[in-house]
């Protein structure tokens, strides 16, 4: 159904209950031949006039935990997806549901089905589904897949939380500098005009500035945009510029640490769980590195730091050494590495693992909580050091006529 659309429905079911919902359908005429065979009557439709977009992340994992929700009860696989497909409100997501449904009657495996698609699930959980498949643990690994993309979804929720009302006043401080430099700088330009070659280097640079923005504006605006455009669009395709906007980050004080806290939590868990299914390890560290096809976007996609580790980590281990030793400090700390020590003499290096990624999840929550309580106050520094500044080379040559008085 490329021609997919979205309509909104209120009708009344054969008990004469009211009942409402979504429906995704080709036409009107679909939907209602739709909903009649579920068994409505006086339906009434409204199109959702949204454009089709990619499914959020939250989509997804509420899609996976339906799944196993559905597989756990002993529902075949095919009818379990026909269910999801038949609720799926997400137009991009039914479709794909239906592509797997398709690939699945053709003859494929559901994890053949799924890297056919190319999309919405990554290679470790193909893996897993694959493993999963074969010793009949399916309904368990779809389980460990949707509560790991939980737990990575709940991070994301933290940290959008805290940077949300840090952004916003950012971004009004910016608008209000912006403001000050057109509106009200020129009117001390005016003032000043007379003896602008006295006038402090501070005073100047502002005033230069201030002249720029007014004679400028709309080339100020486009460039601006077109930058930030630019920037976006380079970071989804530059492998070079994704890396050094990482190792930026990682400089960054508390900033930096969740960074690094976050990778090793998200590496360990999904190693774990992929050793606990009974993967080996070379295959396992294999599926954190990008196979793209030639025919597939070259947009970047995941932690090209963490997949620059594995690639490093991946060459030792190949050549016999144990994964202990084969981990930086930049992925693993001195005490995880010690903890993978102990883990591979004893032969549980999975549970091990598990129990790293428990431990620095402590520690990163710990971080966030330390972010959100010294952002307000740097926020207040900022934002007073840039009207601060703007004032203090305003009034700055007021303050030199009055000492030259006395």
């Amino acid at each position: 159904m490329n021609n997919a659309k979205l309509f909104y429905w209120r009708g009344v079911n054969q008990r004469g209950q009211n009942q409402k919902g979504s429906i995704i359908a080709t036409s009107v005429s679909d939907a209602q031949h739709q909903l009649m065979t579920r068994g409505f009557h006086k339906v009434k439709l409204q199109r959702n006039w949204q454009l089709s977009t990619k499914p959020k992340s939250k989509e997804i994992c509420g899609l996976l935990s339906q799944l196993t929700m559905l597989l756990q009860s002993a529902v075949p696989l095919k009818n379990s997806l026909h269910i999801l497909q038949k609720n799926c409100a997400q137009i991009a997501l039914n479709q794909w549901l239906g592509k797997l449904i398709e690939n699945i009657e053709a003859g494929l495996s559901f994890s053949q089905a799924i890297e056919t698609q190319g999309k919405y699930l990554n290679t470790q959980e193909i893996q897993l589904i694959r493993v999963g498949e074969m010793t009949g643990k399916l309904p368990t690994v779809c389980g460990q897949i949707a509560a790991s993309r939980q737990n990575w979804l709940e991070l994301q929720r933290k940290l959008q939380k805290i940077m949300l009302y840090p952004a916003l006043v950012l971004g009004i401080s910016l608008t209000l500098t912006f403001l000050l430099l057109l509106f009200i700088v020129p009117q001390f330009a005016q003032m000043y005009q007379t003896n602008a070659a006295d006038l402090p280097t501070l005073t100047f640079i502002l005033l230069t500035l201030s002249e720029f923005i007014q004679r400028f504006f709309w080339l100020v605006i486009f460039a601006t945009i077109a930058a930030f455009w630019l920037l976006r669009h380079q970071l989804r395709h530059s492998l070079w510029l994704n890396r050094q906007k990482q190792r930026l980050i990682m400089l960054m004080p508390v900033w930096g640490g969740i960074a690094q806290i976050s990778r090793l939590v998200t590496f360990t868990q999904s190693l774990a769980i992929m050793l606990q299914s009974g993967i080996p390890l070379n295959q396992a560290l294999t599926s954190f590195l990008p196979r793209r096809q030639s025919w597939q976007s070259t947009q970047i996609q995941g932690d090209v730091l963490l997949e620059q580790e594995v690639q490093t980590i991946l060459q030792w281990v190949s050549q016999g050494y144990p994964l202990a030793e084969s981990v930086s400090s930049d992925l693993f700390p001195m005490e995880a590495q010690q903890m993978l020590q102990i883990g591979e003499k004893s032969g549980k290096l999975a549970l091990m693992l598990q129990n790293i990624a428990t431990n620095y999840q402590a520690q990163l929550d710990h971080q966030i909580d330390l972010l959100s309580q010294l952002l307000e106050p740097l926020l207040m520094v900022i934002i007073g050091g840039l009207i601060g500044i703007i004032m203090l080379g305003m009034y700055l040559p007021i303050f030199n006529m009055g000492t030259v008085v006395q």
